[in-house]
């Protein structure tokens, strides 16, 4: 049996499966904003060459809203490290040696460094700071077609399949491509 099929009767995660109405409500909103493509689960999803299918779940977390309150929100994440009857994955595919290191995060120690430089070369000079917060910054890199169709998932109650177009939640080259990205964004901001 091959990966695709097996995937295709395995399903989802137990906690998709438990809550089809928020699955269903979660990846809406991807197709909705064109950060995935729905095709037809059966019809077509077998004739797609290099498609593969990832499981997804619901993951529960917590958000703030503009007054600090703490707010119960879920998640959708793509297991894509879940290995079928091959022994393979969606990231054990993934060639590591071509992803960029990931430093993400190394930004925020160069402003740090920036502002300690200009106070002791200008001590009595006001230092302004700018943070940007970039709202659903996953959805805001899309991905090559090759690697969107090697992050599927499948609504199994619609009987449909996204193909994501942007960065998921559980796919092992993301974090470096975000990281690439955004540090340039961070830089070209604070210089």
């Amino acid at each position: 049996m091959s990966d695709l099929q097996e995937a295709l009767e395995r399903g989802n995660h137990k906690g998709a499966k438990e809550k089809p109405e928020d699955l269903k409500k979660l990846g809406k909103k991807d197709v909705d904003y064109g950060f995935g493509l729905p095709i037809p689960l059966l019809a077509k999803l077998l004739k797609i060459p290099g498609i593969c299918l990832a499981p997804v779940n619901i993951a529960p977390q917590n958000t703030i809203d503009e007054h600090g309150n703490i707010i119960a929100k879920d998640r959708l994440t793509h297991d894509q490290s879940f290995k079928f009857g091959s022994g393979t994955s969606v990231n054990s595919r993934t060639k590591e040696e071509s992803l960029l290191p990931c430093i993400f995060g190394q930004a925020l120690k160069r402003h740090i460094l920036q502002v300690v430089a200009t106070r002791l070369k200008f001590p009595d000079v006001e230092i302004y700071g700018v943070k940007i917060d970039i709202k659903s910054a996953y959805r805001r890199m899309h991905i090559a077609f090759e690697t969107a169709l090697r992050s599927t998932l499948q609504f199994e109650e619609e009987e449909i399949a996204v193909i994501m177009l942007r960065l998921t939640f559980g796919g092992k080259a993301c974090p470096s491509e975000w990281g690439a990205a955004s540090e340039i964004f961070c830089d070209l901001t604070n210089a």
